[in-house]
């Protein structure tokens, strides 16, 4: 799995850019206030989906894990849509990108 490190884009942070690193999961775990961890899920019909989970090195609440508007790291035009919830303060939202899977699919 990837690891990608968010930058803040304005001045209230709310909205995010991830950045390709090489980062393993312990070092992204650790140093990083909020990062994209890739996961793949089993959809329909043997295909795989790409998603990715936001997560948190301070806790979060659902509001505040709510707040953020983050761009594709892959594609970097695409803005990531939430599909899943949080799993718990650290483990926040699941996220993928209306873009790339258009493109994926098609």
């Amino acid at each position: 799995m990837s690891n990608y490190p968010l930058t803040k884009l304005n001045h209230d942070g709310t909205l995010l850019q991830g950045i390709n690193s090489t980062y393993s999961d312990e070092y992204a775990d650790n140093m990083c206030d909020l990062h994209l961890r890739s996961e793949y899920l089993d959809c329909e019909y043997g295909k795989t989906r790409k998603c990715y989970r936001l997560r948190a090195k301070n806790p979060h609440t659902v509001e505040m894990a709510l707040r953020y508007d983050i761009r594709c790291p892959e594609c970097n035009s695409g803005m990531l849509k939430q599909i899943g919830r949080c799993r718990n303060s650290h483990e926040l939202g699941l996220y993928a990108c209306p873009i790339c899977e258009k493109r994926r699919n098609s």
